[in-house]
């Protein structure tokens, strides 16, 4: 397959998945454990809804179920760059004093579905946004409990449940 074809592809997939709004919450009330697209592999969502743990709770789940998950998917995608993977990763250097609140500061800006900075990074990025959408977005709606986004609703987690959004006056937020 070309380049752009590929990158064509990955453009569609992250225009209609990234969403314009997203919730950490699920509305979900019973734990569920799914498939996620690598291999096979399953990953275990909380006893309860996310928003109703508290915070000894959640970190117990990050660190049985997320921080190991989490862990096996970007040392699969690079190993050299994710090899001391762990709650910084995600949540940053500063998280304990940030409370581990998400979206993370550290992480890059994402710009919002069809803008020229999404396109751009689609572009310029195609197997990170490929690796992202595909294995990380999936894989945390299942260790979180949380319902994918439904463009209809514009409910359910999104890239930007860890990614902050660019600013609105950025000129690459602007729409092609």
């Amino acid at each position: 397959m070309s380049r752009l074809v590929c990158s064509a592809a990955v453009l569609a997939l992250a225009l209609a998945g990234c969403g314009a709004a997203s919730s950490s919450s699920s509305s979900s009330s019973t734990a569920t454990t799914a498939s996620s697209s690598s291999g096979g592999s399953r990953f275990a969502a909380p006893e309860r809804p996310w928003g109703e743990l508290d915070h000894a709770a959640r970190a117990h789940h990050m660190s049985r179920q997320v921080v190991p998950a989490m862990s096996e998917l970007f040392l699969a995608y690079a190993p050299d760059r994710y090899g001391d993977f762990g709650c910084p990763t995600c949540h940053g250097p500063d998280a304990r004093e940030r409370h581990y609140a998400m979206p993370s500061p550290s992480l890059p800006a994402l710009y919002p579905t069809g803008s020229i900075g999404q396109h751009r990074a689609v572009a310029e990025h195609p197997e990170a946004v490929r690796f992202m959408f595909s294995e990380v977005t999936p894989a945390m709606q299942q260790l979180l409990g949380a319902a994918a986004y439904d463009e209809h609703t514009r409910e359910g987690f999104t890239c930007f449940a860890c990614h902050p959004h660019a600013a609105d006056d950025d000129p690459l937020s602007q729409s092609p």
